[in-house]
């Protein structure tokens, strides 16, 4: 197998100061042969990662990073909906309460939590994100920091069985379980049967949802605690979850050519 243990060091040599002061070494430990053979095609691919069942993600600790971002105000990084997928809100300060009511009834309440930019707000996730870069540029073998704009360190929460519909994303992802298992249900952006001009353009306006070509299949990753999914840039997927309450990390990499990309896109339509 090509393991992360390959890439021990950073391009100097030596460990970084995140390295030296978090629980982890590194974040991605394992990428097998078959499935890195689509790294340098920027295709989607399954990993092995050192997160699984972590404790600083585990739900008390999730609740917790809730009630802080809530008590901070910062209502634009905590979105949240049950009873349905059309039923996404965002969090202020009247819904501290069904926010937090939300977690506690995870097991039944059919529901979704995600809690944004969790790196501003924690060390750990920012000594966590400094490996994880650490060890993308070495599996990458480029200089992926000065590529990006923005990155966005996400935590997804979700009720068993619920399923995220399908969609795209402006960012270059990279989804970690943690806890409870899912099914990400991935298609080739690349292929113009799957995302046509006009649906770039039209989700760079904020227009209605890209709609599934069923006619094309895609690839349904299956990822338990430790393993994960690499999304690429606009290649539309549909989440189901298992039968236990799930807990994923996600890295979105916002990528200054995108930006440029989304700019061209909004001038042809």
């Amino acid at each position: 197998m090509t393991t992360a243990t390959q890439f021990e060091t950073n391009k100097t040599g030596s460990t970084t100061a995140a390295q030296k002061k978090s629980s982890v070494s590194k974040v991605i430990i394992e990428v097998a042969p078959d499935q890195l053979a689509r790294v340098p095609e920027m295709k989607s691919f399954k990993f092995s990662h050192s997160l699984g069942n972590f404790p600083a993600l585990s739900i008390p600790s999730v609740r917790k990073l809730t009630l802080r971002l809530l008590e901070e105000k910062r209502f634009d990084q905590v979105h949240y909906r049950k009873g349905g997928p059309n039923k996404t809100k965002n969090s202020d300060a009247d819904s501290v309460n069904d926010v937090l009511a939300t977690i506690d009834s995870l097991e039944t309440a059919g529901a979704w939590l995600r809690l944004t930019r969790v790196d501003e707000i924690n060390e750990e996730f920012r000594e966590i994100s400094e490996i994880f870069y650490d060890d993308l540029e070495r599996l990458y073998q480029r200089d992926i920091r000065s590529q990006v704009m923005k990155t966005f360190v996400t935590l997804f929460i979700s009720s068993p069985n619920e399923i995220t519909p399908y969609h795209i994303d402006h960012s270059w992802n990279f989804l970690l379980q943690i806890g409870g298992r899912k099914t990400v249900h991935l298609f080739d952006a690349e292929d113009p049967r799957v995302v046509r001009p006009q649906d770039r353009e039209g989700f760079y306006m904020k227009q209605p949802s890209i709609t599934q070509n069923h006619d094309v299949p895609g690839i349904p990753y299956d990822i338990a605690p430790g393993q994960a999914v690499h999304h690429p840039v606009h290649a539309p997927h549909w989440v189901q979850n298992g039968p236990e309450v799930s807990v994923s990390l996600s890295f979105g990499l916002c990528l200054h050519s995108m930006n440029d990309d989304a700019q061209v896109h909004q001038v042809n339509f």
